[in-house]
């Protein structure tokens, strides 16, 4: 047989023997089913398309996996946040009763400070008083905070639930490179 009428090996040319390979120019080509063709027959596919059909069948199974990682963490993170929410609120009514009470300590301070005959006797409260005014500042400090957790974990829900919308789009993209690599000629 002429070499001109040997048969072109491309994506789709007819094979005989599963998992063999042939090597045209710089393309490799295994013989296999196209997991994109119904009822496929044993055809050439080249390497490329076998490993791109390959990893979209792996992300494509992996993708429940990372759905239900992604709905457990999106739980955790509505928990906490409805939590913050509360410590939030909690914080709205604390703080102004935390910053009377300080105003209301410093001034009997001053006037504790501004009795100097009795201050050795004063020392002790005093001490007292303002140990109080800095427990005070420490809370208030701590109860400022709490809105920033609140929106440092929205933040992260909404990574959670990117991260799962570009595994979609990735495999989606997948799916769409795999169908040209694979297509019949190429």
């Amino acid at each position: 047989v002429p070499a001109s009428a040997a048969t072109k090996i491309s994506n789709g040319v007819a094979c005989n023997k599963a998992g063999a390979t042939t090597k045209v120019g710089l393309n490799t080509y295994k013989c296999a089913k196209n997991a994109f063709v119904k009822n496929a027959k044993l055809t050439w596919l080249s390497t490329d398309c076998v490993n791109t059909t390959n990893t979209y069948l792996q992300a494509k199974a992996n993708l429940p996996k990372i759905k239900l990682a992604t709905d457990s963490t999106v739980a955790k993170l509505d928990t906490e946040i409805v939590k913050q929410v509360a410590q939030v609120e909690k914080a709205k009514k604390v703080i102004p009763e935390y910053q009377a009470k300080i105003t209301t300590i410093n001034t009997a301070l001053t006037a504790l400070k501004a009795d100097t005959a009795n201050l050795v006797k004063n020392k002790a409260t005093i001490d007292k008083y303002s140990a109080a005014v800095r427990s005070y500042e420490a809370a208030i400090k701590a109860y400022s905070t709490v809105g920033k957790q609140g929106e440092r974990s929205a933040k992260a829900k909404a990574q959670a639930v990117a991260q799962y919308e570009n595994s979609k789009t990735d495999i989606e993209s997948t799916l769409g490179m795999a169908q040209l690599i694979c297509s019949k000629g190429f």
